[in-house]
């Protein structure tokens, strides 16, 4: 590829995704969907955040909810708190 040529690209380039999952699977898993190009929004509740803020290695990362295992699960995404309970936090979440 040469300096004049744009970089191919991402598979999921205009994609939006909401990350309302918590801890592994869901958070590694929508990674990746990051790393493919999508915009991942990583929706957390207000009160305790995500559990993996408090797991790691690392105790004083831990102690900042700001864990290892939070850092390396959900790089590349945006993020916000909402308490998905209230009614105004259900209506954020809808199309109604």
């Amino acid at each position: 590829m040469n300096m004049s040529e744009q970089p191919p690209q991402k598979a999921l380039a205009g994609i939006r995704v909401l990350d309302l999952t918590n801890v592994l699977a869901g958070p590694f898993a929508t990674l990746h969907l990051a790393l493919l190009g999508a915009e991942v929004i990583k929706v957390e509740n207000p009160i305790d955040g995500d559990l993996a803020r408090k797991l790691g290695c690392v105790s004083q990362l831990n102690q900042q909810l700001m864990g290892t295992s939070f850092l390396a699960q959900n790089s590349n995404k945006k993020s916000l708190t909402l308490n998905l309970k209230s009614d105004a936090g259900q209506r954020l979440t809808t199309n109604d």
